[in-house]
């Protein structure tokens, strides 16, 4: 991997932007290179290329020397991996999104996995390095001396350098308020959900950090639309569809189910629950069930499974449970001649 840090180093007027966590990477990295793209010539790992074969080949293949900045997603499932990433790729600015419980079983801990997602920010100048101060892993840890000077993004805490003093959510997606240095960013966005609001305020802090023009951010954050099945609206007759087939996590989870209960309307959920739980399996689909149960009208869970059969344990309530192998948008057509909102959570069939 010598020949790829090479490249890297030797492309002189290459700004590298490192992004890691346990969800929200990948939005944050198509968000911010929407914004970038709008300044300079931006290249991005794409999908989940986010290994070090993968990102080589990136590298590789479609680094060029035009190109000013390159956002480089960095996944983990080892620790050490990062750090390696880092090596072959030096990033010069670091976001780090999450620190969460879905990689248990390959971490085994939640300190190691905290310890894996920080070698990325340990990689860099902490003042170039920005972290969710609302996750509360990451912020016991940067209280540490060696993180005096890393930039953090809150939507509850004032004190942190990017801070969303409010924001609406509604069928047509997201407004809000960012505060950085005293001074208020307004944004309008047709992104939906507290997850997305994160991960779009994570991107506009990393390019407010790195000078990029404000009205280029503010014009290019209009054009940003969701990752294909990652809290995509669609309407469908009457109904708004949350499209977050892609993938689930526990906090992800609880926030839109949270974002739901504060909207008007009929609302059903259609989920096989999460995977990569672990040991938590049961706990966390039961916690989820008994919220869920308090803001969906109509429960209909893919599968039978330990995933499905906790969920139906915590909402206690009349569920319906259809095949993995079930075609949605019949279902889907019917279901948005009657309720308002539908939520479609997780990893379902290709013939979705």
């Amino acid at each position: 991997m010598r020949h790829i840090n090479h490249q890297i180093t030797s492309h002189s007027h290459l700004t590298v932007i490192g992004i890691t966590g346990s969800f929200g990477k990948t939005s944050v990295k198509d968000f911010l290179f929407t914004i970038l793209s709008g300044w300079e010539e931006t290249l991005k790992t794409p999908e989940s290329y986010n290994t070090v074969f993968g990102i080589a080949k990136v590298v590789d293949l479609e680094l060029l020397s035009k190109t000013k900045f390159f956002i480089c997603e960095m996944g983990a499932y080892v620790r050490g991996e990062i750090k390696e990433i880092c090596r072959m790729v030096p990033p010069d600015y670091a976001i780090l999104t999450a620190i969460g419980s879905q990689h248990l079983e390959r971490f085994k801990s939640i300190e190691s996995t905290t310890q894996a997602k920080f070698e990325l920010i340990d990689s860099v100048n902490s003042k170039h390095a920005l972290v969710n101060l609302d996750n509360p892993l990451i912020a016991t840890r940067i209280t540490l001396s060696q993180y005096h000077g890393v930039k953090t993004y809150s939507l509850v805490n004032p004190q942190a350098d990017f801070f969303v003093k409010k924001y609406v959510f509604s069928p047509e997606g997201l407004k809000f308020v960012l505060i950085y240095q005293d001074k208020e960013y307004s944004y309008v966005s047709s992104l939906f959900g507290t997850s997305n609001l994160y991960n779009l305020t994570a991107a506009i802090s990393m390019a407010l950090m790195m000078k990029v023009p404000e009205k280029i951010i503010s014009q290019q954050v209009g054009q940003i639309t969701p990752s294909p099945h990652r809290l995509e609206l669609k309407k469908i007759n009457q109904a708004t569809l949350i499209d977050n087939a892609f993938s689930s996590n526990e906090d992800g989870f609880t926030s839109l189910i949270s974002d739901l209960s504060k909207l008007p309307g009929k609302k059903v959920l259609i989920t096989p629950g999460i995977v990569e739980l672990g040991l938590r399996t049961v706990e966390v689909h039961q916690r989820i069930g008994g919220l869920a149960s308090k803001v969906f009208d109509k429960f209909i869970l893919v599968g039978k499974s330990i995933r499905t059969l906790s969920l139906e344990q915590g909402i206690k309530k009349t569920v319906s449970f259809i095949p993995n192998s079930t075609n949605l948008w019949p279902l889907i057509e019917e279901l948005s001649q009657d309720y308002d909102w539908i939520l479609i959570e997780n990893d379902l069939p290709d013939n979705f």
